[in-house]
């Protein structure tokens, strides 16, 4: 929702650009972490999972943002990096070797806006009804395995906690 306030056409200072970058980064973390193979034993979510088949168009879409995660996001990959580095002489006095430092830009720019943000919530919205509809289908035939607590050593240990 905060993307939306986004727009396309307005000219936004880096300090804007960068809340804005961090509200996308935030979307795509989220959204593509069910999808995504971590260490224990849960399987990444597939849609087959869930019971639904995507559109190709919304199969791209959630292809792309897959892609942002792993290659953007998540990870540097230089296929998706967009940056730019610049050497300038600070040299103050003539006669002197020079001395240069180099000056390194990342690309603050939004990826999703407009229409790619729309057809993303609207992603969004099909997979979750579908991820609802199925735990809620399980939940009714079998409520007790949604007893569950997990609080792993690891979680204790980086809130400082001890048991």
């Amino acid at each position: 929702e905060f993307l939306y306030e986004c727009e396309e056409t307005m000219a936004y200072s880096k300090i804007e650009l960068r809340r804005f970058r961090c509200y996308e980064t935030t979307l795509v973390v989220a959204y593509t972490r069910p999808f995504s193979q971590s260490r224990g034993a849960a399987a990444p979510l597939s849609m087959k999972m869930v019971g639904l088949k995507l559109s190709n168009d919304r199969q791209a879409l959630h292809d792309r943002l897959m892609d942002m995660r792993n290659k953007i996001m998540a990870h540097s990959d230089t296929e998706m990096m967009r940056m730019t580095t610049q050497s300038f002489d600070v040299s103050m006095r003539e006669g002197e070797p020079p001395v240069h430092l180099i000056q390194t830009v990342f690309d603050e720019g939004i990826t999703l806006l407009g229409a790619l943000l729309i057809e993303t919530n609207e992603l969004l919205q099909e997979i979750y009804q579908a991820v609802y509809g199925t735990l809620h289908k399980e939940l009714q035939a079998n409520p007790e395995l949604f007893n569950i607590r997990i609080d792993s050593e690891a979680a204790r240990a980086a809130r400082n906690l001890s048991r």
